[in-house]
């Protein structure tokens, strides 16, 4: 268990997704400074309650996953914009109070190797390129090569990602949370239909 200095939004982030985050707050500002010079990730967290600016008392999901700062750059007016990518899940244990930021003392839960049917991977993949090609499609581009993951975990962190924004931060929410990762696959291919 560790201390962790934590981002409570609205918003839900996996390992190996990307978020950038315009960082405005005295509070938010100071906890990248603190992880910067220390070389640390913060953690993310969903708001299950409350707003993301100015809500001391905003009640968060148990379930997040820490965030690397990739980049920060001051942006004019005291404002950062930092790029960070989603690292690694946890679970609060313990919520503190002792910052001016929300942090927590948490775990990091291992995944749950459990045996995943081929069937399901396949399935899985499959619905993977075509969620890409359909978000390039709407963006304007097209997609020739889509090589989705072989491991089960990380092809389900990889459709919740590509369906962030398209689906509700709620909905993304339960694959996040699912160690088991034969649950958490079949969680994000629900994601899917």
């Amino acid at each position: 268990m560790s201390n962790l200095r934590l981002f409570l939004l609205h918003t839900v982030l996996l390992p190996g997704m990307d978020l950038p985050l315009n960082v405005f707050e005295s509070r938010y500002r100071r906890l990248v400074s603190e992880c910067l010079e220390a070389n640390e990730p913060f953690g993310v967290a969903l708001i299950r309650e409350g707003f993301e600016v100015g809500d001391d008392g905003a009640e968060a999901y148990s379930v997040g996953c820490t965030a690397r700062i990739v980049n920060a750059t001051p942006s004019g007016g005291g404002r950062l914009m930092i790029s960070t990518r989603g690292e690694q899940r946890f679970r609060i244990v313990e919520q503190l109070h002792d910052e001016p930021y929300p942090s927590a003392i948490v775990e990091y839960p291992v995944d749950e190797l459990s045996d995943v049917p081929e069937s399901l991977v396949e399935r899985a993949q499959e619905g993977y390129r075509q969620l890409r090609r359909l978000r390039a499609m709407a963006e304007g581009g097209f997609q020739r090569e889509i090589h989705p993951p072989s491991n089960a975990g990380t092809l389900a962190d990889r459709i919740a990602t590509a369906a962030n924004g398209v689906v509700e931060p709620v909905r993304l929410q339960p694959v996040l949370e699912a160690f088991d990762v034969h649950r958490r696959l079949e969680t994000a291919v629900e994601l899917l239909t």
